[in-house]
């Protein structure tokens, strides 16, 4: 009897593994690697529950353990503080893709020989003519730390200049509208995004270095994963390999041709089987 059960089980395949909680930040590109994350595990066995939140909210429940994993924190610079409440419960499990950063953009339509580093913003004659709202995310993300960090930095609240915090649809609409409408306009932004495949934009010089070097984009695990997840599935993981460019193409599927991130993350797997097939153990 032992044997016909034991048989059986091995035909019926690996029980399904426990649940693991997927952190993932509210914008779109967070998503789309999420959902990259989402199949390596699904095809590993496991159950996937994403957890959404904002930066202030994702990270204390990675630290705590109520969130198993993060894709992902932008290190050494953007999320340096976050990950520094965290960094004795959490390990770095895979680097997603390198090359991440933040940086400030103007319409590629504004002269470039009046307007090609952030100090020229607080010339006059440059001053007189662009909006001086400067629309970003919310006060906890590393785009707008950052983005206050500027201001100071470059005086720009002496030359009228002010900061808006909001959602990131009214932040995106913004750079869009203003970019669609030949509007002088300074805003944040960073790659992998959407926006840098579809709009006429040109980055500013940012002498000061405020935003940092590049960042590498890592897939944190809380430390405890270990002890729930086999060698196999924790391998497959640190071997997930993406490109700005990758992400980049995903999240445009995602913003402009509206497929789901799910469905985007789908066709980028399906289109780059090589790729994929690499990140996988061998057997």
């Amino acid at each position: 009897m032992r044997l016909l059960c034991a048989i059986a089980f091995a035909l019926a395949g690996p029980a399904l593994a426990s649940d693991v909680r997927l952190g993932q930040v509210s914008l779109s590109f967070y998503a789309v690697t999420g959902e990259v994350v989402r199949a390596v595990l699904e095809e590993n066995g496991h159950e996937v529950t994403t957890i959404e939140g904002s930066h202030a909210e994702i990270y204390p429940q990675l630290g705590s353990g109520e969130v198993d994993l993060l894709a992902a924190s932008w290190l050494p610079n953007g999320h340096a503080d976050l990950f520094a409440e965290v960094e004795d419960s959490v390990e770095r499990l895979t680097p997603f893709y390198e090359d991440a950063r933040f940086f400030w953009v103007v319409p590629a339509s504004v002269p470039e020989n009046s307007l090609s580093r952030i100090e020229d913003l607080t010339d006059p004659d440059v001053a007189a003519q662009m909006a001086k709202t400067i629309q970003t995310l919310g006060p906890d993300t590393g785009l707008t730390i950052g983005a206050e960090r500027m201001m100071e930095v470059y005086g720009l609240p002496d030359a009228g200049y002010r900061l808006e915090p909001g959602e990131a649809a009214v932040w995106s609409e913004a750079i869009q509208t203003a970019s669609e409408t030949g509007t002088w306009f300074v805003a944040p932004l960073w790659q992998p995004h959407w926006l840098n495949a579809v709009a006429d934009l040109r980055r500013l010089e940012d002498d000061e270095n405020v935003y940092g070097a590049d960042d590498t984009a890592w897939l944190l695990a809380n430390r405890s994963l270990r002890d729930r997840l086999d060698a196999s599935t924790l391998e497959h993981l640190a071997a997930i390999r993406l490109s700005v460019d990758d992400v980049t193409e995903m999240d445009r599927w995602v913003n402009i041709d509206g497929l789901t991130p799910k469905e985007a993350a789908a066709r980028w797997m399906a289109n780059n089987p090589e790729k994929v097939a690499s990140w996988r153990p061998d057997p």
